[in-house]
């Protein structure tokens, strides 16, 4: 399929099909480009129906000749809300009010025309102020953290942690962004204060869109506190509000996510003994200035300072399924609250303090109570000043013990756990909130409430269609759209999306959130309890294992399915930042699925690789996801350290470099990484160190299949690769199953004078399934790669692709067809007294098959389509295992590669299931 060109224009869509209600922070996206087409200089346009829009465009990536690869884009606030939109080059339109932005040494200012944000450049308050037309709505925007020095444990008596609150203190204010469309500042620093050394460092973006009288922030922090004695109580934002309005003027407001709006003034003139009227109530109710007072019934304006001042407000999720409000009145902590002034399921996260008049500030969460706990508080609202918090953690919540939840280790030939050298720890791991502040002139109505509170949860996102993604053949180009003209191709693809609805409608069942859970799914199912194995080892959170993100974002790519989008967008959000160590011994590093996110022995670059996060980056554009992906090349030192195979080989020769890694998924990995770089900045000093090992792999004698399951000598100041002499040993199943595979196929498009190991790699593809006889032939020994069929079928058809062979692309839809792996049993429904609350079930799924066969189904039928089968699989009776238990412990296959001995390799040569650790 030929790629797209510019001159023709790109048609352009809204990801939920029509077009927000409104678009109060703008937004930003991302679009490919074939090589050649557009570059630095080249004017992008945006239209709709004939009509230029306004749009900022800037580099994402670019190819080998300098040209653009991807671009982002940025679409202003007030910008036409149409359903469609086209991008082409030509000479884009200036937004009527553009953004400006002016820097002293003390302050950075932007203003949208009647809209200014102050931002401070060092100390404890990041804004300064946010202005519309002229006067202040929000100043002293602080970031806080609660800490306390143990874990709570209500049950005991005596004494109890200590809680002291830090502020974020800035380190650095960067420009990155200064129009017209949109401004970008970058904030870096730390938490201090209370005599606590600086710690969480953090990274904060405000965006500020023309035509908007808000902002939208995104707030980072790294975890390197002390587990035993660093215990988060509360984290958020701070910022005062000014008012001025009469109390019986001034109004409280929280939306919930069904459109509803809890809604009260701070002087409450309803269910009176007294009738106040219509003339008085229905303005109040509405958030409108209640008419003169002298016009009110004088039995209600005698007594009118006898009525409570409802002075401090709070919304509390404490848990994704319940919600609750309470209010106290101006006798503050002398006084309670009332607790039961509203409840709930779901909360937006979204609130307003501020006065009919004067006016005051929106302010919401996006994934409010998808990551609670999480909070809401209005103080001093019968005063001057009121303080709003938005809590991503709530203090009201146990605070967050980051400990292990086990203090040992459980093993792996029972709970596939692999605790110890090192021990749990979670120094370096992150996570991120986003929150939206819009100042307004008066009080909003309740139904715009709503339609704010709508936009500001799912940020709307710009994309284009399944079809023009595939023709630029993305993130590894083996896929298509689907196309079901065969019985068997139906089959698949009728599997593949009755699979994706189950998973999106999974993660509500199992309640799959909360503040360091969201976006993760579980490994492998118990269908004993009718529940995931959540408490079994290396069995419970998934972790993005064999490339489950990478698999829904390919899912959405050819679908197009916004409730996979937001899977996928959630998923890459939390193991960019959870299950990364983004600092410390282990930085650029990722944790292997546990029980706990970061609990597991196994340290691995295959986790933190940046090739998986691509998709986000550029169809968002989004700029921490960059800032991530930067921090995945620690892993070239970081992996010499905690050296893959440490607890199965003995320490690798030093002559051969400091270190050693599998060809795959640590040097794939790393590749990738480098990869990454590489088209973000065109700096060829990483595609060197892509080509420094291409070439080594090239010179060995096995190629890919060299070493004990992969092992080679490794040192990260040159990027070589040492061949230690060995050929091919034990298994080689992970190899390509962490996108290391769509990776070297994308790469050898553009890498085309390494053909040695271009040679190697196709060999790879074309033997790792095949006949022993095959692989007899080509390397004059007999070996068996332990390589699961239904997952290399993709690479097997890929060769046959690459080398115009249609009997080794037969061969990849019989390696298919001959598994029954990934034929789950139907949707089953259990009830009674087996659970806890009726659920749906499929009782033999494991994520990894899920993912992994997915994607190589979805490249089988893209390459040869043609063979695709005219019948439907069906499924093995009665089966006894989960497929991935059949799959890792009862495979005869697998069985016979553990019982081999590793002739050439010195080493611990411990039995195969050792190799689980890195599964």
């Amino acid at each position: 399929m030929p790629k797209p060109r510019a001159a023709d224009g790109v048609a352009l869509k809204w990801v939920d099909g029509g077009a927000p209600p409104v678009l109060p922070t703008g937004t930003s996206f991302g679009i490919p480009w074939a090589q050649g087409e557009v570059d630095r200089t080249t004017p992008i346009a945006l239209t709709s129906s004939g009509v230029s829009i306004p749009i900022q465009t800037w580099p994402l990536a670019y190819w080998p000749d300098g040209s653009l690869k991807w671009t982002g884009h940025a679409l202003a606030a007030d910008s036409p809300l149409s359903d469609t939109f086209d991008i082409s080059t030509d000479t884009p339109t200036e937004p009527s009010s553009p953004v400006s932005v002016s820097q002293s040494s003390t302050q950075i200012t932007v203003t949208t025309g009647s809209f200014t944000a102050v931002f401070n450049t060092s100390g404890d308050v990041l804004i300064q102020s946010l202005l519309l037309d002229g006067q202040i709505k929000a100043q002293n925007g602080s970031l806080v953290v609660h800490l306390q020095n143990s874990p709570d444990e209500p049950e005991l008596v005596g004494d109890k942690p200590s809680v002291y609150a830090l502020n974020g203190t800035i380190d650095s204010v960067t420009v990155e962004q200064s129009g017209p469309v949109r401004a970008v500042i970058k904030v870096t620093g730390k938490y201090a204060g209370q005599g606590h050394a600086a710690f969480l460092p953090f990274i904060v973006r405000f965006y500020v869109s023309a035509g908007a009288t808000s902002i939208r922030l995104v707030h980072f922090f790294i975890y390197d506190g002390d587990q035993t004695q660093d215990f988060i109580k509360g984290l958020g934002l701070t910022f005062a509000a000014p008012l001025s309005d009469l109390l019986q003027d001034r109004h409280i407001r929280f939306a919930t996510t069904d459109g509803g709006i809890w809604g009260e003034a701070v002087r409450l003139l309803s269910g009176l003994r007294r009738d106040a009227t219509d003339a008085v109530l229905v303005p109040q109710f509405e958030g409108q200035a209640t008419p003169d007072i002298s016009t009110w019934p004088t039995t209600v304006s005698s007594g009118i300072d006898d009525l409570p001042v409802w002075a401090d407000f709070t919304l509390d999720q404490l848990s994704p399924a319940h919600f609750t409000i309470k209010k106290r009145s101006t006798g503050g902590r002398s006084a309670s609250f009332i607790d039961h002034a509203g409840f709930g399921t779901r909360a937006a996260g979204v609130g307003y303090v501020g006065g009919a008049n004067g006016g005051g500030t929106l302010f919401g969460f996006r994934n409010f109570w998808q990551g609670a706990p999480r909070g809401l508080d209005i103080r001093g609202a019968g005063g001057d000043t009121a303080t709003v918090t938005l809590w991503a953690y709530s203090p009201r919540a146990p605070a967050i013990d980051m400990r292990h939840y086990d203090t040992v280790g459980h093993g792996l030939d029972l709970t596939y756990e692999d605790v110890g050298d090192p021990d749990p720890n979670p120094v370096g791991i992150g996570r991120s909130y986003e929150i939206s502040l819009q100042v307004v002139s008066s009080t909003p109505s309740r139904d715009s409430i709503a339609q704010w509170a709508s936009t500001i949860a799912n940020v709307p996102q710009i994309v284009a269609s399944p079809e023009f993604y595939a023709a630029h053949r993305l993130f590894g180009g083996r896929w298509d759209v689907p196309n079901p003209t065969t019985s068997g191709a139906k089959d698949i693809e009728d599997r593949k999306s009755a699979l994706l609805d189950f998973y999106v409608a999974e993660i509500d069942q199992r309640q799959f959130y909360g503040f360091w859970n969201y976006g993760d799914v579980m490994h492998t199912y118990d269908e004993t309890r009718h529940t995931w194995r959540y408490d079994v080892g290396g069995y419970a959170w998934d972790n993005g294992e064999v490339s489950s993100d990478l698999w829904l974002w390919m899912s959405f790519l050819r679908t197009g399915r916004a409730d996979v989008f937001r899977l996928a967008y959630a998923m890459t959000r939390h193991l960019s930042e959870v299950d990364f160590h983004h600092i410390g011994t282990f930085a650029g590093l990722g944790s292997r699925h546990n029980v706990s996110h970061w609990g597991d022995g196994a340290k691995e670059a295959r986790v933190a690789g940046s090739t998986l996060k691509r998709p986000f980056y550029y169809l968002t554009a989004d700029e921490l996801i960059g800032d991530i992906m930067d921090y995945s090349l620690q892993a070239d030192e970081s992996i010499v350290t905690w050296e893959p195979l440490r607890k199965v080989l003995d320490p690798p020769d030093p002559a051969a470099g400091p270190g050693r890694v599998r060809i795959g998924p640590d040097w794939t990995t790393l590749a990738g990484n480098w990869f990454t770089k590489w088209e973000r900045t065109n700096d060829s000093h990483w595609l060197d160190r892509i080509k420094t090992g291409m070439h080594d792999i090239g010179t060995f004698k096995y190629g890919l299949f060299t070493g004990y399951t992969g092992a080679v000598g490794w040192d990260p100041s040159t990027a070589h690769l040492v061949d230690y002499g060995t050929g091919p040993e034990q298994s080689f199943n992970l190899s390509m199953v962490f996108g290391g595979g769509e990776f070297l196929m994308e790469a050898m498009e553009l890498i085309t004078d390494e053909p040695d190991f271009d040679a190697a790699w196709v060999d790879f593809c074309r033997l790792v399934i095949a006949s022993n006889a095959d692989r007899m032939a080509r390397y004059g020994i007999s070996f068996n790669p332990g390589a699961f069929a239904y997952w290399y079928a993709k690479l097997q058809a890929y060769a046959g692709e690459r080398l115009n062979d249609d009997t080794i692309k037969q061969a990849a839809w019989t390696s298919l067809k001959s598994s029954d792996i990934g034929i789950w049993d139907p949707v089953a429904q259990i009830g009674g007294t087996d659970v806890v609350n009726p659920i749906n079930e499929i009782p033999n799924l494991a994520t990894n098959d899920a993912g992994q066969l997915s994607l190589t189904e979805y490249a089988v039928l893209a390459i040869a389509p043609e063979f695709a089968p005219n019948t439907a699989r069906v499924t093995v009776e009665n089966k006894q295992q989960e497929d991935w238990d059949r799959s890792t412990l009862a495979s005869e296959k697998e069985e016979a590669i553990g019982k081999e001995t590793p002739t050439n390799s010195t080493g611990k040569k411990r039995g195969w299931r050792m190799l689980l650790c890195m599964i």
